[in-house]
């Protein structure tokens, strides 16, 4: 990944007003914005494996952001004066085997953080022989200081457990995330799939697939249980509740799948929008972040129409403020040709809880994939400090020198400004 200069950031994310349409000024809600940019600042300087980060708020203010580095002195940084500076907390994980990868990351509204990690495999070696796979669940009550482990037996949430369970679930260098209910239900998904799941040709079509399922603790983190399908062709998903009606929430996800017995695959092609580039014929045609929707509360979730953002446009992560913004963030992809070898990370905003998306017009779009692609920062994480105030978290990507290798993760302040005046529900 070549490097981005902030100052290219900030030319890539300002946004001009619209020109006037000529719609009625009561036609409805205006949403044309503007991006103004503030203060940028190095956090922490990280190593070659940092992956999808999560930043997140404490019920005390502090700020945490996970990193999602293989190098655990790095693994969390805390700020407590609102992102202007931060300090680094290394993860000690000494309860499970060393070479952790920390992903899923959570706060609960108890103060307590949770962990979910799993050893990495050596680069470049899908089957690693040493690597141990076990899953473990972790929590921290003084700030990510010390943290309690136990593994995180997966297979009984299979249906057909325990004759037939799941026998792999996936967290090193995914992102599991977590979520929590009004009445204090603590739910995370991550893949959990069968040792067939990759024979996409069998009769029964309820078994392929890297499958997001979602569990669930009413005890505080102490057991788990109650397992519900978020997607059969799903993983790597990050959930945002609707402040106002939190039943309603919306999920940025990873689908990625084969071809399927039924389907024709020109047609299949035109859907996964990789008809005509060079991606044609790709072995896993379904290769890119969605929107899912729920409104049960994370019981059942629907694809959202015009939201699939094209190949490799996943990695994706959202935020829902208080006052309805939804942000969206995923890899710009690869399902035009003239994209560049190694994907940006880009941002999508929307006014109204994710039910429009600006797109430099007064009214918006429905379709979350042909809104205003805000550019070009790395894997990005987003929080608001205050009212329409945000901060993102950005990487430099790592690149080899000599014997070493060196990237950075950056932040950014930057304020939406709304044709509209103030924002309002």
């Amino acid at each position: 990944m070549r490097h981005i200069s902030f100052p290219a950031v900030v030319f890539l994310l300002v946004i001009s007003p619209a020109c006037d349409s000529g719609t009625e000024p009561n036609a409805g809600p205006d949403h044309r914005i503007k991006i103004k940019l503030g203060k940028s600042l190095q956090i922490l300087p990280v190593g070659r494996a940092a992956g999808m980060m999560k930043l997140l708020r404490h019920p005390d203010g502090t700020l945490y952001l996970n990193t999602q580095s293989a190098d655990l002195s790095r693994g969390l940084a805390k700020s407590t004066d609102g992102g202007k500076t931060w300090t680094v907390i290394p993860l000690n994980l000494k309860e499970a085997p060393p070479r952790q990868f920390a992903s899923g990351f959570g706060i609960t509204r108890d103060g307590r953080l949770w962990m979910l990690h799993q050893q990495l495999r050596l680069y470049g070696k899908k089957e690693d022989p040493d690597v141990d796979r076990t899953v473990f669940l972790s929590h921290s009550d003084d700030g990510g200081m010390t943290w309690k482990s136990r593994p995180f037996e997966y297979g009984q949430f299979s249906p057909g457990a325990p004759e037939d369970p799941y026998t792999s679930m996936d967290v090193a260098a995914c992102y599991p995330n977590f979520v929590q209910r009004p009445d204090g239900t603590l739910m995370f998904s991550a893949s959990m799939r069968y040792s067939d799941w990759e024979d996409y040709g069998q009769e029964d079509q309820s078994r392929p697939g890297i499958r997001d399922v979602l569990v669930r603790s009413r005890d505080g983190g102490e057991t788990w249980g109650d397992p519900t399908v978020v997607h059969l062709h799903a993983t790597e998903t990050d959930y945002a509740a609707d402040p106002g009606e939190p039943d309603r929430i919306l999920a940025m996800t990873r689908k990625q799948r084969l071809l399927l017995p039924a389907e024709d695959r020109e047609q299949a092609e035109k859907e996964a929008l990789i008809w005509g580039t060079r991606f044609s014929g790709a072995e896993w045609l379904w290769k890119g972040g969605l929107l899912l929707e729920s409104t049960d509360g994370g019981r059942s979730f629907r694809e959202v129409p015009g939201s699939y953002a094209g190949y490799y446009a996943h990695r994706g992560a959202i935020l829902w403020t208080t006052n309805n913004v939804v942000v969206v963030t995923h890899n710009t992809g690869y399902y035009h040709d003239s994209v560049p070898p190694v994907p940006a990370t880009c941002a999508r905003i929307s006014l109204d809880g994710g039910r429009t998306w600006v797109d430099g017009t007064r009214s918006g779009t429905k379709r979350m994939n042909q809104s205003t692609q805000f550019l070009e920062i790395v894997g990005a994480a987003t929080i608001e400090l205050e009212l329409d105030r945000f901060f993102t978290a950005y990487k430099i990507m790592a690149e080899p020198r000599g014997d070493r290798t060196l990237g950075s993760v950056q932040g950014f302040f930057w304020k939406l400004e709304r044709a509209s005046g103030k924002p309002s529900r």
